[in-house]
């Protein structure tokens, strides 16, 4: 049962880096991307997708309030992955909380 919690925690001590890792090469990505002729060119050819992205693109949220970025869709993209890094850290805190030990 030993070698079985210690895989485990390997195993989650892995993704951990791997999600860490993944999340600081998107942000220097950005960094080196944001305010320079590479960043890319939304298209809002006026279909009803293309309006709702403006929109929430266009929100204080992600113009005022969150902008480390020039770039709006930058400022959401990092949002929705910090977003989903700390409901991932709150699932392994609450598996390993209530885990079989």
């Amino acid at each position: 049962m030993i070698g079985v919690e210690k895989t485990h925690k390997i195993y989650l001590a892995k993704r951990w880096m791997i999600t860490i890792a993944i999340f600081l090469i998107v942000q220097l990505i950005f960094i080196a991307v944001d305010g320079t002729f590479l960043e890319p060119n939304i298209n809002d050819s006026g279909n009803l997708f293309a309006r709702i992205a403006r929109w929430i693109l266009d929100l204080k949220l992600f113009t005022k309030w969150i902008a480390p970025y020039s770039f709006p869709f930058f400022n959401l993209f990092m949002t929705i992955h910090v977003i989903a890094i700390l409901i991932q850290a709150v699932h392994d805190i609450i598996s390993s909380m209530f885990s079989k030990k």
